[in-house]
């Protein structure tokens, strides 16, 4: 696998490339008396690779249905909370009839796990309380707990459970789509840097404000700023 070049997140790549492309452009005179190969076919190839990139970005489905996916997740974990209380009552009313004790059955470790964000604790846990309660399930009927309140919440958590494996098998994808995608984005970068070198020559000592539009940190922070995921870069 390719080891990325650049110190940013990848999605903030081409919209870097799209500062310096327009900077570049605004400037392309001070560029063609430093050297003669700022050509327009050399904007072109960088603007061709940049949009190249950006095409990857919007074509990586596999990002939003992670989003997607975790989001539902996290909302169907949220939502055992109310049965988890109802289930602490019975447990509670049936203290006296049970084989464990109350404190036993793992209820607030499975609130734990939910306010933890740990899906697989979630899972586990839930599992083994569910175990808990199945085993005492007469004593918990007994004091008010419906037959099917159960078979409910285990559906719930064999729910939990597919969506859990879903967001590791995206994950997996993303982590392949990543790898495959680093060489382009490596080369975009190589473009782009050479500019901003390119650019230190140019203005370094005598105009601080042009060599800002060329320094990486500080587009970096201007990324960061904007919000590189809200910021939409038009092809030209």
């Amino acid at each position: 696998m390719e080891t990325k070049k650049f110190n940013c997140k990848m999605e903030e790549v081409p919209v870097i490339g799209s500062f310096i492309l327009e900077s570049l452009e605004n400037n392309i005179t001070d560029f063609q008396d430093f050297a003669s190969d700022y050509t327009q076919e050399k904007v072109t190839a960088i603007r061709t690779k940049r949009n190249y990139c950006l095409d990857l970005e919007k074509s990586n489905s596999v990002t939003q249905q992670l989003k997607s996916a975790t989001g539902t997740l996290l909302e169907k974990e949220k939502e055992l909370r109310p049965s988890l209380n109802k289930l602490e009552g019975y447990v509670k009313r049936a203290s006296n009839e049970l084989d464990i004790t109350p404190e036993s059955f793992g209820i607030a470790t499975v609130r734990t796990a939910i306010s933890k964000g740990n899906d697989e604790g979630v899972i586990t846990e839930m599992k083994n309380v569910l175990k808990h309660a199945t085993r005492n399930q007469p004593a918990l009927v007994s004091k008010g707990m419906k037959p099917e309140f159960l078979t409910e919440l285990s559906a719930a958590v064999a729910e939990i459970d597919t969506l859990n494996n879903l967001q590791n098998s995206l994950i997996n994808k993303q982590i392949a789509t990543t790898s495959a995608n680093v060489k382009d984005y490596n080369e975009l970068w190589d473009m782009i840097t050479k500019v901003c070198e390119d650019a230190r020559a140019i203005y370094k000592g005598v105009d601080e404000v042009k060599l800002k539009q060329f320094t990486i940190a500080a587009l970096i922070k201007r990324v960061n700023a904007e919000g590189s995921t809200k910021k939409e870069v038009t092809k030209e």
